[in-house]
């Protein structure tokens, strides 16, 4: 009885010297440290570069009630902007650099070889808009398919999309129902 009890009272002397040694100053900046590098390059993974030059990104629409799609609607790492009205009318511009500056962001957040190929569920039903998005960086394309109730799709599609075809103000399509009397 006499060893068990001195043992335990050495593994006690022990655990305290181990706590002492472990989480005294040093240790404590040191690992600190070592945390905060981590943060620090975890943040810079998350960061992404724009976009390999020459880019575009075109999406596509077909379909509908009328069959004609919602117009097409493009736009390059120049700025250039084409498209294709509903109404048939077509025309170019150049964007404002805001609107570039923009889509470039929205590009480098993109992931596109994470997007499946279709969002389209297997059965679309009745006349509803197909959209084609195609991006095409530095000679890379990526295509993907949805339609107007698709399945769901990863935000920095959706995000694209709604910059290029979305009904907001600020959305190429929009810009261009305006600039293409």
């Amino acid at each position: 009885m006499y060893d068990a009890k001195f043992t335990l009272a050495t593994n006690r002397g022990k655990t305290r010297y181990f706590v002492r040694e472990f989480y005294n100053v040093k240790n404590t900046v040191k690992l600190s440290a070592l945390f905060l590098t981590a943060l620090l390059l975890a943040g810079c993974a998350a960061t992404q570069a724009a976009p390999r030059r020459p880019w575009r990104v075109e999406v596509t629409t077909s379909g509908g009630f009328a069959g004609r799609g919602a117009g097409d609607y493009s736009i390059d790492s120049d700025g250039k902007v084409a498209a294709r009205l509903f109404n048939g009318k077509a025309c170019t511009y150049t964007a404002v650099a805001d609107d570039l500056r923009r889509i470039e962001e929205l590009l480098a957040n993109a992931r596109p070889r994470e997007w499946k190929e279709s969002y389209v569920p297997k059965d679309p039903c009745c006349d509803r808009i197909t959209y084609t998005l195609t991006f095409d960086e530095a000679g890379t394309k990526t295509t993907t398919t949805w339609i107007d109730d698709p399945l769901p799709m990863p935000e920095d599609l959706v995000a694209l999309s709604n910059a290029i075809v979305g009904g907001e103000a600020t959305s190429i399509r929009m810009q261009a129902a305006e600039r293409c009397q």
